[in-house]
């Protein structure tokens, strides 16, 4: 059987009338004459549609704190955008939905299955064990990503009662099989299982471009990513480590070299996503119409975005642990005040504050009416989030120096240290800025009516200690935040640290009205919603939907 027509024949999880697509022609295609999987370019080939053509991070963006809603007066929407944002039922057609999100990630994991089935048929010879290593960790990712979405988050006595998404370890060849939901337990000791059996094998010399597979790495960042939210700390510092070498400052993004470039859109967000760099570590092209969405210089998505009153209140201009000039917005140009990284904002018909991370790479279909179709490339993994990540697991381990060490090597690539108030962080800082209500550098605990970036904590599955370890968790989880933005990993760490969500609506903010602030919609820490619900196809079909709280308030989340 062709490849294409094997993988056009894997179903939509439960639905049997939704196909998967074949081979993403965007990414690459193999020839229709390989009627086998039957040599080492033909796995490797077949594995460049292990990655996702869809992504986790608009949908997470958007159900996140760091939008709002600029009011229903704004006409740069759609029911999407609205029903992702007040985390309802997403079932409108678009090119970034729920269906074509968790297909894109089924066909990934299918495009992994059949190519470890292929490698399994030939022997398992030593040339194919990095082809192996990528196809697990092909499939532990998407499956990763599909419990971002559609999971409460991990909790170690707990999560044996919480749905899961089906776990699939091998090509489907029958007609409308039955699928059910693993619990999240069982996922994650299996995606724990992949991981753990492909870190070994993983090899940077297969690839003519590694950036665009898991090399070492991406893969070890993966990890450390995956064991952050498994609660696994100490793997979360081995793992890291192996990205981030003895002096993980040296290897923290340039940003200060962005700031030479033209001040262009397209040229930063193209730099952002350069392979030449040595911290971007995996690169994802994509379908999606992120370049637009997530950028300050078009319309596209403005009223529930990241807008003026969030980067005041809570992000780029709010009060910060490492200090500098806050609540001062008029200069449009803010990138030469205090911080490294450029990003653009427009005070007239675009209330968005984004950095340059989403190339918008348009590909035209038809070039007499322009029709064509949203792409861009997503950087899956950096060094600037996996040092975030060790430093928030030596946290949780109380080694607080070397916490605060990774910290100052991101601050060290985010901001301008030194200048314009910037400081690096000591502990002694630390417990000033969070614990002495008395200090000019006090950040108070947020509150609607006085929101700041300091937002109370309840840890799903662990605790964190009042004190310094509150206070140096407060610290991490603002500078993951800022790093973050747009990545949709904001709402990880809410799911995570059972932070309460308020959409605030911002059609009538004033900016000297500091407490005027109108909340349209509350998440609780204890609100099912956190796990945003099934394409509703595949509900139709059979596969049991997420649990609300109204159907069911005894659900062991809500205890």
């Amino acid at each position: 059987m062709k490849i294409k027509q094997l993988i056009s024949r894997i179903m939509l999880l439960g639905a049997g009338s939704l196909t998967l697509a074949a081979c993403n022609d965007f990414l690459d295609e193999l020839p229709d004459n390989r009627t086998e999987l039957d040599t080492p370019d033909k796995i490797n080939r077949l594995l460049v549609s292990a990655y996702p053509s869809r992504s986790f991070t608009r949908m997470c963006e958007i159900a996140s704190d760091n939008c709002d809603d600029m009011g229903a007066n704004n006409p740069n929407t759609s029911l999407l955008l609205e029903h992702n944002s007040y985390w309802m039922d997403m079932n409108e057609a678009e090119n970034d939905s729920n269906k074509n999100t968790w297909q894109a990630y089924y066909s990934a994991i299918a495009a992994a299955n059949t190519a470890l089935e292929a490698i399994e048929k030939q022997g398992t010879p030593k040339e194919l064990l990095p082809a192996k290593a990528e196809a697990l960790l092909c499939r532990a990712y998407s499956h990763f990503c599909l419990t971002m979405l559609y999971c409460l988050p991990y909790h170690p006595e707990k999560s044996g009662e919480y749905l899961g998404v089906p776990y699939m370890e091998a090509p489907e060849t029958t007609l409308n099989p039955v699928y059910h939901r693993d619990n999240l337990k069982e996922v994650y000791e299996k995606i724990d299982r992949d991981i753990e059996e492909a870190l070994p094998l993983v090899s940077d010399v297969n690839y003519a471009v590694p950036k665009y597979h898991f090399n070492r790495s991406a893969a070890y960042a993966f990890a450390t990513r995956f064991n952050l939210y498994y609660l696994k700390w100490e793997k979360v510092v081995e793992y890291a480590s192996e990205v981030l070498g003895s002096a993980p400052s040296t290897v923290m993004r340039d940003w200060a070299a962005v700031k030479q470039l033209a001040w262009d859109g397209s040229v930063r967000t193209l730099d952002y996503i350069s392979v030449g760099h040595s911290f971007n570590l995996l690169m994802i092209p994509m379908v999606t119409g992120n370049g637009s969405l997530f950028n300050a210089w078009s319309n596209s998505g403005a009223r529930f975005t990241h807008n003026y009153r969030v980067a005041k209140r809570e992000t780029y201009r709010a009060k910060r642990p490492m200090g500098g000039p806050w609540d001062r917005w008029k200069d449009n140009c803010i990138e030469k005040v205090y911080q490294h990284p450029p990003f653009i904002w427009q005070d007239n018909d675009v209330n968005k504050i984004y950095m340059p991370k989403w190339p918008n790479q348009w590909e035209v279909t038809d070039p007499v009416t322009g029709v064509g179709i949203g792409r861009s490339t997503m950087v899956a993994f950096t060094t600037n989030e996996t040092v975030l990540s060790r430093a928030e697991a030596y946290v949780h381990l109380k080694e607080y120096d070397k916490a605060v060490a990774d910290l100052n090597a991101w601050i060290g690539s985010f901001y301008l240290v030194g200048q314009n108030g910037i400081e690096s962080l000591t502990r002694e800082r630390i417990a000033e800025v969070y614990g002495d209500p008395s200090s000019d550098r006090y950040i108070a605990e947020y509150t609607a009516l006085e929101p700041t970036s300091r937002k109370p904590l309840h840890p799903h599955g662990f605790t964190v200690e009042a004190g310094e370890q509150e206070h140096l968790i407060q610290t991490t989880l603002f500078c993951r935040r800022i790093e973050t933005i747009a990545d949709g990993l904001r709402w990880g760490d809410i799911k995570r640290y059972g932070i309460v969500i308020d959409r605030f609506d911002d059609s009538a903010y004033n900016d000297d009205n500091t407490t005027g602030f109108t909340v349209a919609a509350t998440l609780g820490e204890k609100d099912l919603r956190r796990a945003l619900q099934l394409p509703q196809e595949v509900i139709t079909a059979g596969l049991e939907a997420n649990p609300r709280n109204e159907n069911r308030p005894d659900h062991p989340f809500c205890q």
